[in-house]
């Protein structure tokens, strides 16, 4: 048998599988039970599509020899061929590597991902076809814990050991991982290092999908466009249209400032997704008819996201509610969406309209102070941050310049992130010098 696992770690699956096929028709006693149990880790290798097959080589093993039916492996075999099949598997103290590999496997199917990576590490000194596996179950267990940066690790270390022929698609799994945990370049230059797969329609329409949400991580809508275009191609010859493809194409167009197109491009969307994601996607066809100005439109589809209790997504709801009342110039209602906001996780953002509630009613101490709680939550350079540091500096300036110093310097960080063709910009140069010069004594400073 080591012929057969020497060919399964080079990928040579249809090889592999003829020399045991050959050898189980050709072997009687114990040792066709030894091979009919390696032929059922075989089929394991797939999945519950081979769940049948599984099923009968383990019968066949343990027909050839009776004393199987107690064995370590055909015991985590048969566990694992229940979590296919649904059930609940009974997970055992592994005695070997081989019997821990499939035990989390089993685990990992039954949604116990935590069980899963504690079993794994009984799995050290795996025959190569299932080291590498190891590690890609590893990255699918830390996926599933929400650990996307331990995940890409896992499929890192897969991928520097899996045979050419199962390199794509776990490519794949290591740039989403990527993605997932903000390393965009990571994921574009591993996409870039692996390349698409031409003979499978449906993993290169993966390639060009994931490219493209690399690029527009990076600030590249052109450029996503233009892998999405080609997504849609080969998700059109594969003969499978995901909703992904049109969401992420919606998301860039955002970006580009075409919120018509975007619209059209979320419609699609929605026509293609999931119950559990449309939600997700209504809010973003709000967001998107709120920066086209349908404030009506807009209006209906944040609350019908909002009104989802399973929606992940609430706080940010309420926050673009709150943006929308505000345009509007309904500054209580401004005000609740935006409490809202803050009472489901986004503070920046409902401390952001707080502050433009209380500075259109020239409450300028209480605007203020949300202003500044709003620079401190958000990230420096983001929306909330970047509008916060611009207002905190001209309402000191309207006030007289009570503290300087604080306008030098939050109007030198905002200036970093100000394109120099915005009247903020010009703006923020006229609040700085005088700031220098108070700081100097009523001297301009060089």
């Amino acid at each position: 048998m080591e012929r057969v696992e020497a060919l399964l770690a080079q990928g040579n699956y249809r090889e592999a599988f003829e020399a045991l096929t050959r050898a189980l028709e050709g072997t009687l006693g114990p040792g066709r039970g030894r091979v009919a149990l390696l032929l059922a880790e075989f089929y394991a290798l797939y999945g519950p599509e081979e769940a049948d097959n599984l099923a009968q080589a383990l019968a066949e093993a343990v027909a050839a020899d009776p004393s199987l039916a107690t064995h370590p492996r055909t015991r985590a075999l048969a566990e694992l061929l229940r979590g296919f099949e649904g059930g609940q598997p009974a997970l055992f103290r592994p005695g070997d590597p081989r019997v821990g590999y499939f035990l989390a496997q089993a685990a990992l199917w039954a949604g116990e991902p935590a069980r899963a990576l504690e079993l794994l590490k009984a799995a050290g000194g795996l025959p190569a076809f299932l080291a590498w596996r190891a590690d890609q179950m590893r990255g699918h267990a830390e996926r599933d814990l929400g650990r996307p940066g331990e995940a890409y690790a896992a499929y890192r270390r897969a991928l520097s050991q899996a045979p050419p022929p199962d390199r794509p698609p776990l490519a794949l799994d290591a740039a989403e991982a990527a993605l997932e945990a903000d390393r965009p370049e990571e994921a574009l230059a591993l996409l870039e290092e692996v390349g698409p797969d031409p003979e499978a329609p449906a993993l290169e329409a993966s390639w060009h999908y994931l490219r493209a949400r690399a690029e527009l991580a990076l600030g590249n809508p052109t450029r996503a466009l233009e892998a999405l275009a080609l997504a849609e191609q080969k998700e059109a010859e594969a003969g499978d249209p995901s909703y992904g493809v049109p969401l992420l194409k919606g998301q860039a167009l955002m970006q580009t400032g075409a919120y018509a197109e975007a619209q059209a491009a979320f419609q699609e969307a929605r026509r293609r997704a999931p119950p559990e994601e449309r939600s997700y996607v209504a809010h973003e066809l709000g967001v998107a008819a709120l920066e086209a100005g349908d404030l009506a439109e807009a209006e209906r589809l944040l609350k019908e996201a909002f009104g989802d209790p399973e929606y992940p997504h609430r706080g940010a709801a309420a926050a673009d509610l709150a943006e929308l009342y505000y345009r509007l110039a309904d500054l209580e209602a401004t005000r609740s969406w935006a409490e809202e906001a803050i009472r489901l996780g986004q503070a920046a953002s409902g401390e952001l309209f707080l502050g433009h509630v209380a500075y259109d009613r020239m409450q300028l101490d209480e605007a203020l102070a949300h202003y500044r709680r709003a620079a401190e939550l958000a990230p420096e350079g983001s929306r909330e941050w970047l509008v916060a540091e611009q207002t905190i500096t001209e309402i000191l300036a309207q006030q007289g310049y009570p503290e300087p110093e604080e306008v030098l310097r939050r109007a030198q960080a905002a200036l970093r992130y100000t394109p120099p063709s915005d009247d903020w910009a010009s703006a923020l140069e006229r609040y700085a010098e005088r700031a220098r010069a108070l700081l100097s004594g009523g001297r301009t400073l060089n």
